[in-house]
């Protein structure tokens, strides 16, 4: 049978790993009708299963609360660093001021509160929603936040560049420039080189057709490749870059590179002009906004 004295249960300046640790220090420390002893730091690791540096961490941190205090003795091994628990009397007096002078940092990640970490977590799942990830993304942030308890002034603000992270880790891998310089484009990339050049050279008379054709069908293989864009996709930015409604954008692109380098921005304006109507949201009919109106 173990007691623990109530001033270690009702602390609130302890970290998970410092409650668990505390019972396992009991466990082999307080023996039934034996004097009390001490444990070294591998023991607790090997119990609890964790890094020998996140529970010395721990114990360090209980000998500064004045929970634990340290024994040096001398072994086979060298001079090795045992702990036991301070007496009850000191314990008892030093929980007393503690109660006074210190408090719980709510910026660290085990001591949020159930509302901030509500908040944080529509937060996520919408940001999850909107970037088109999967909501088990807050599940692995939670559990790896748990587990180092970290400390941060805005816990949104570390969800995004998780968010961004992930994003990056699946984004395709940019081929090298010695990779690009031995593809070769196909016979597909290479007409689509070819009509964008002719729609260039239509409202252009100075315009020069380049020697290198290949070196612009590259480019077009650039965003097949590596960037997971269709045929269908360049050629509906080159058809809207020559529109009236791409007219405005068509001085920025004056050759392959160009065309390549503002590609998202323009796919994004070739998709919101398809068919060149404006596109609503799903479930939004237009004469319900101008009713509103």
């Amino acid at each position: 049978m173990i007691t623990l004295p109530t001033v270690l249960i009702d602390r609130e300046d302890l970290s998970l790993m410092e409650r668990a640790i505390i019972p396992l220090i009991a466990r082999h420390t307080q023996q039934w009708g034996d004097k009390p002893s001490d444990v070294d730091a591998s023991t607790l690791a090997q119990v609890l299963r964790h890094s020998p540096r996140e529970v010395i961490e721990a114990l360090d941190s209980l000998v500064k609360k004045n929970i634990l205090k340290t024994l040096r003795r001398k072994t086979e091994q060298g001079v090795m660093i045992y702990y036991t628990f301070v007496p009850i009397a000191t314990l008892s007096a030093s929980n007393v001021a503690l109660t006074a002078t210190q408090y719980s940092d709510s910026n660290y990640y085990l001591n949020l509160s159930n509302e901030t970490y509500s908040q944080m977590h529509a937060f996520a799942l919408e940001l999850c929603d909107r970037e088109g990830l999967r909501r088990e993304l807050f599940d692995d942030f939670n559990l790896y936040q748990r587990s180092q308890n970290r400390r941060s002034f805005d816990w949104c603000a570390e969800f995004e560049r998780w968010v961004r992270r992930e994003i990056s880790s699946n984004a395709p891998v940019l081929a090298s420039t010695q990779e690009l310089a031995e593809a070769k484009p196909t016979m597909e990339e290479f007409e689509m080189a070819q009509y964008f050049i002719r729609h260039l050279a239509s409202i252009d008379p100075q315009f020069e057709v380049p020697e290198n054709v290949q070196s612009w069908a590259k480019q077009i293989k650039v965003l097949l490749d590596t960037e997971g864009y269709t045929l269908l996709d360049v050629k509906a930015v080159i058809d809207w870059l020559f529109s009236a409604k791409g007219d405005w954008f068509r001085p920025n692109v004056p050759d392959a590179y160009h065309l390549r380098k503002h590609f998202k921005r323009l796919i994004s304006n070739t998709r919101s002009f398809r068919d060149s109507k404006p596109r609503l949201p799903e479930g939004v009919n237009i004469f319900d906004i101008i009713g509103r109106e």
